[in-house]
């Protein structure tokens, strides 16, 4: 009887979730869990003794920010020092804080990236047809003539 209620988790020891728990729980599927958990993103997780990997109650949180991020852009590598500052920091604030600005900026310099885009294909399309250009179309005259203003790329 002793044996049986030391296996039972107590207020001292939190009760562990098997991976299909974890999934009926975050709504991802097992094999996504298992690739998730195998790439790093979740940290170190225990096994039980036969071998099954153990969550943790938070580990539901943990799929929630994971959606969140990626959603938002992050990639992987990204998210999982997310987690790792939520883990493990005992402020981690200033590290969201810090790769929710750096995800801003990038996104922000896409956008106006993309802005200028869309303004030279108008521009372009507003050329009328021809073929007195030395390509044989004006409007890819237009378009070589716009494209000077994007900036280079590597």
């Amino acid at each position: 009887m002793q044996a049986i209620l030391e296996s039972r988790p107590t207020a001292a020891t939190p009760r562990m979730l098997k991976i299909g728990q974890l999934a009926a729980r975050s709504g991802l599927t097992a094999r996504n869990l298992r690739f998730y958990a195998d790439a790093g993103v979740f940290g170190e997780l225990p096994r039980s003794a036969k071998g099954y990997r153990l969550f943790p109650q938070e580990a539901v949180q943990w799929v929630r920010v994971l959606k969140a991020s990626q959603a938002a852009g992050f990639s992987l590598d990204e998210v999982q020092e997310l987690l790792r500052a939520l883990r493990q920091d005992s402020a981690p604030c200033a590290h969201v804080r810090e790769a929710l600005g750096g995800k801003l900026s990038a996104l922000e310099a896409k956008l106006s990236e993309i802005q200028l885009l869309v303004e030279i294909l108008r521009i372009t399309l507003g050329t009328p047809d021809g073929q007195s250009s030395a390509l044989g179309c004006n409007l890819m005259e237009t378009l070589l003539a716009e494209a000077q203003r994007l900036p280079a790329r590597a």
